[in-house]
């Protein structure tokens, strides 16, 4: 309520419109956790929201934290029952890429990369390196614009001459701060067959030192939810909204399904083989395991102004002891068979929220 910004207001209707529907027994408690102040019960709020409304469109009845038969004391997020009548229980869980010793700073950052990405350049991509951080907001529309000036001052063909010959490291880079934020920026000047067609501004992304592991705080969040409900009698989803925009199909695969290593012959080092270590939720060191759990429903970074961009995809369990039931095939997909992890293309949010591409602009 703080923001005049028109988009604001449409994600404040947004919001309002969906509570509506919620139940008026868990109205009070959603609400009060997305005014908390704290962003992880606010994501944690908003999440469980759109889950809800999702499935609420699509013609299903929800009940949220259902008595299980099983006597277990713990409860669900949610006992869905399809417009078919079969039924399945549904968890919503956050995972972190990383704890950032600054979250609000993290989140400030994200939002001008994730506004910088979604504006490619006919010419060029970026190479990003940043240190420190902002305690209030930038306009990373303005520095959009600060870049695009820069850019087109420069030349791409002899730019991609000196990377040939030199490496990209020679390039000069353009530097802009906002307030502890620095942020380095070199230009990677694009060959002549892609110009024009990148779906993307940024090409390589430094974002502080260390290492950054996307696969294990998911398969974690499967884990810690794998079995806390017991022995079900019904279908078990797990959601995951993790927090990174950058969250790649490779890191959800070796969450649930193992690390990929590349097996090196030394008497033939030109074969290579890929294959996957025991360390995945569903497939660890005496193979299949948490069979309890039928699927697991990841978004990346879903939140009340990224609803109509953000990729989700539904992972489904091989080894499940219960199948999810088919009316989840209308999201998108994936289902291992053989070897071979098979992908299904399905409606996103942006098509049962009925929003425009760019929301909440």
């Amino acid at each position: 309520n703080r923001s005049s910004w028109p988009e604001m207001q449409l994600v404040r209707d947004l919001l309002d419109d969906l509570i509506s529907r919620y139940p008026d027994s868990e109205q009070g408690e959603l609400i009060a956790r997305i005014q908390s102040g704290s962003d992880e019960h606010f994501r944690s709020a908003t999440f469980e929201l759109f889950l809800h409304e999702a499935l609420l469109k699509l013609g299903c009845s929800l009940i949220p934290h259902p008595e299980l038969e099983n006597d277990s004391k713990a409860k669900p997020d949610f006992l869905v029952t399809t417009p078919s009548g079969e039924e399945f229980y549904l968890e919503a869980v956050l995972a972190s890429e990383r704890n950032e010793q600054n979250p609000v700073g993290e989140a400030i950052k994200a939002s001008v990369f994730d506004y910088l990405n979604k504006h490619p350049h006919q010419s060029f991509m970026l190479e990003i390196d940043d240190d420190g951080d902002p305690e209030t907001q930038p306009s990373a529309k303005k520095l959009l614009l600060h870049i695009n000036k820069w850019l087109d001052s420069l030349e791409p063909d002899l730019l991609r001459k000196q990377m040939n010959a030199e490496g990209l490291g020679s390039i000069e880079t353009l530097d802009w701060e906002h307030e502890n934020w620095k942020v380095q920026i070199r230009p990677i000047p694009l060959s002549t067959k892609i110009r024009g067609k990148s779906s993307c501004l940024i090409g390589i992304g430094g974002y502080g030192g260390g290492m950054i592991d996307a696969w294990t705080p998911i398969r974690d969040a499967v884990k810690s939810k794998g079995s806390k409900y017991g022995l079900l009698n019904k279908p078990y989803l797990i959601a995951i909204n993790f927090n990174s925009a950058f969250l790649h199909e490779i890191d959800e695969s070796q969450a649930l399904f193992g690390q990929e290593q590349f097996v090196v012959d030394p008497n033939k080092p030109s074969e290579t083989r890929i294959i996957r270590a025991r360390n995945g939720a569903w497939f660890g060191g005496g193979g299949p395991q948490y069979t309890r759990v039928s699927g697991v429903w990841l978004f990346n970074d879903i939140h009340p102004s990224t609803l109509a961009s953000r990729r989700q995809t539904i992972y489904l369990n091989p080894w499940a002891t219960l199948s999810l039931p088919e009316f989840l095939f209308q999201f998108p997909h994936a289902i291992l068979k053989e070897t071979r992890l098979n992908k299904i293309e399905g409606l996103s949010f942006r098509e049962i929220f009925e929003l425009a591409v760019n929301w909440p602009e």
